[in-house]
């Protein structure tokens, strides 16, 4: 088990990482390093085994800030903890939480393929007690490993599916570059940059990847390019039609998140391009939910006759994409 100190060398550099939104069962959204996302999904597919609901309101993960009353960074800026219904499991000097203790023992029993222990549960702090409060112990060397489902109570995540990744482009890094890497090798692209690097060379790659499956040259990985690397889609002939662009454009994945103002994921990367390729103005496409991105929601949805809240939501991601 790494020490605070420890974990902070071993998951730097603080706030500049990739990082990846997720959408608990109980529809509260957390953002965490991407390298960690199978880690929170396990301990969702366990907190949803026990009917444990992290509610929308007082459920948070990503936060670039120190910790309080000190000088180093919270774990939080790391994007390797999240806080879970801190209003009935507050910080302080006695133990008060309402998770049920099977619940914990099971969280912190998750393990990786290799035997290591994933997670701290703050409740177990010799000092002040933080019940709402995991963090991962592990480095991500060792996280690399994978989560050994087998001390989960709950099937693996669908890795298959393209809705599973993350919107990629040049200037990305981490697992699921990685993930990128090894689906254009397996295609007979190999000529990329070093590993969990979205670089020129693989920027080159996908583009040539994605003319020879007939999508859009962009050099963007999104849904459509996703779907065609995870079904080794062959390369097509020059009056074959691509069923990957009919596929994608006709409909959207039932599980494509909620996005909304100031979130940061792929989805909000997915809905930028999209809103671009519709001949609107969302601002650069970085994966931040700013202002230009809700003023273009806003006129996608006035101009389609939908509830005009800034929200994309599934009706809002349906019509995107009819």
């Amino acid at each position: 088990m790494a020490t605070t100190t420890q974990l902070r060398r071993l998951w730097s550099p603080v706030c500049k990482f990739e990082k990846r939104t997720l959408t608990l069962h109980s529809g509260a959204r957390i953002t965490v390093n991407a390298a960690t996302t199978d880690a929170w999904k396990a301990i969702d597919a366990i907190m949803q085994s026990f009917s444990y609901q992290p509610r929308k309101v007082d459920t948070g993960a990503y936060n670039c800030r120190k910790i309080t009353g000190g000088s180093g960074y919270s774990l939080h800026a790391y994007g390797i903890a999240v806080d879970y219904n801190w209003n009935t499991n507050p910080y302080g000097s006695k133990l008060i939480t309402d998770m049920p203790a099977a619940m914990v023992a099971a969280i912190k029993g998750i393990k990786t393929k290799k035997g290591l222990n994933v997670f701290r549960w703050g409740g177990d702090y010799r000092r002040n007690k933080d019940a709402m409060h995991y963090e991962v112990i592990i480095g991500p060397a060792d996280l690399k490993a994978g989560i050994d489902w087998s001390t989960v109570p709950a099937d693996p995540p669908n890795l298959n599916l393209a809705s599973s990744w993350p919107v990629l482009h040049k200037g990305d890094r981490g697992p699921s570059v990685e993930k990128l890497h090894e689906s254009l090798a397996k295609a007979g692209f190999k000529e990329l940059d070093r590993l969990g690097t979205f670089g020129t060379k693989t920027d080159l790659a996908v583009r040539a990847y994605q003319e020879s499956r007939k999508l859009d040259v962009d050099g963007w990985v999104g849904l459509g390019t996703w779907t065609a690397l995870l079904n080794d889609m062959p390369k097509l002939g020059k009056d074959d039609p691509s069923p990957v662009k009919l596929e994608t454009r006709s409909s959207v994945p039932k599980d494509r998140p909620t996005v909304r103002y100031k979130d940061e994921s792929g989805a909000v990367q997915e809905l930028q391009r999209r809103l671009t390729e519709l001949h609107l103005n969302p601002g650069p496409i970085d994966g931040i939910f700013g202002s230009k991105t809700r003023a273009a929601v806003k006129e996608f949805q006035r101009a389609h006759r939908l509830a005009v809240d800034g929200i994309v939501g599934p009706k809002t991601w349906a019509e995107l994409y009819k």
